[in-house]
């Protein structure tokens, strides 16, 4: 069998790009028998595709000319660019025309359920691609692959696609969050952000990911419920947000390359994770590999990465936001043991090999 696979995303940075990063490479590892035909695309990073997927054929085209090739004129198949195939996975991007049975992975459905959270641009315009290219998934895709249950139901209420058109295959920790930092390590970090007892939270602060409601929580029961000193927030400059409070209790670092965030969250007391929606919530197992208690949120798909292992409550709740930090600290070795055992649940071999399931179940 023939698969291509389209890895263009694989060069952002972004859950899409470890995604597929981590399972191309997954299913290399454990299929030898079938061939691999990668399609990359990319106006002026072709050669850091080339640097992840040495064999793949990667073409000077920008995203924005394949979305509106593919997701809205729907013209030149993807056989042209990279020659007969078996089965075609698409990314999350665009959609091309095929002559092959095509498959392709929902993340999540923010551009739909949050479209006024998505970032716009000339033909960038995050919501309107998805809607263009969705309508086409809808069309011809023989399988459709979601990261989490709370996505494939989301799929099936919004798209009413029916769920024999759907396969749940969860993700994995990407490799490149397996960081062990040293003792060292952790406390030059904290030497840096003045820290002693702290509790962590990594997002781009917008709206969906509920930055203001933990900061708001922290602040109102920190002192009845003896919660860290501090507060700290790993995430890029976000977008729509006025009112988050202000506090010398609560630290914005701003991004933080890979192995600083590690640092941190080795050493903090707690990770707070109380997003309003995802459609996985990698965070949830990076703290788990670093051996600390998981305060989420009890809805969309966090409770399904968490299982018994962390903290569920209502993220709009304050009180129960404070609380679930507090029981976390205080059984703090109960949840690391549970969350090292909910980690193993999860694995790029087993995503890749039922991935392959599919691409054979189509091809038959």
């Amino acid at each position: 069998m023939k698969i291509g696979i389209d890895v263009s995303q694989a060069i952002f940075g972004t859950g899409v790009s470890d995604y597929t990063i981590n399972l191309v490479h997954g299913l290399i590892r454990v299929d030898p028998s079938n061939s691999y035909v990668l399609f990359g695309s990319s106006l002026r990073r072709s050669a850091d595709i080339k640097a992840i997927f040495p064999t793949a054929r990667t073409f000077n085209l920008p995203p924005t000319f394949l979305h509106l090739l593919w997701n809205y004129l729907h013209a030149v198949n993807i056989e042209t660019f990279i020659g007969p195939v078996d089965v075609f996975h698409s990314s999350d991007w665009v959609e091309p025309p095929s002559v092959a049975p095509k498959v392709t992975t929902v993340h999540d459905l923010s551009p739909f359920l949050y479209p006024d959270e998505m970032k716009s641009g000339l033909l960038r315009n995050i919501s309107a691609v998805h809607a263009a290219r969705m309508n086409w998934v809808l069309k011809e895709t023989a399988k459709i692959i979601c990261v989490s249950q709370s996505t494939a139901n989301e799929l099936m209420d919004i798209f009413k696609v029916k769920p024999d058109r759907i396969a749940v295959i969860p993700e994995a920790l990407p490799e490149r969050f397996k960081i062990r930092p040293t003792e060292v390590e952790i406390a030059q970090v904290k030497k840096t952000y003045g820290l002693d007892d702290y509790v962590l939270a990594i997002g781009t602060p917008q709206p969906r990911k509920n930055i203001s409601k933990l900061v708001e929580a922290y602040l109102e029961y920190k002192d009845k419920l003896r919660l860290p000193e501090k507060l700290v927030i790993v995430g890029g400059h976000g977008w729509g947000i006025t009112d988050i409070p202000v506090s010398d209790s609560v630290i914005f670092t701003g991004f933080l390359p890979n192995h600083q965030t590690a640092a941190l969250l080795a050493g903090c007391q707690v990770f707070a994770y109380p997003s309003l929606h995802e459609g996985f919530g990698l965070p949830i197992l990076n703290a788990f590999y670093q051996q600390v208690p998981v305060v989420t949120s009890n809805c969309s798909s966090m409770p399904e990465v968490a299982g018994e292992a962390a903290v569920l409550v209502d993220p709009k709740s304050s009180e129960q936001i404070a609380h679930g930090l507090a029981l976390a600290i205080k059984n703090r070795d109960k949840f690391v043991k549970l969350g090292h055992k909910q980690l193993t649940k999860f694995s790029w071999d087993k995503a890749a090999k039922d991935t392959l399931m599919i691409y054979d179940q189509i091809c038959s």
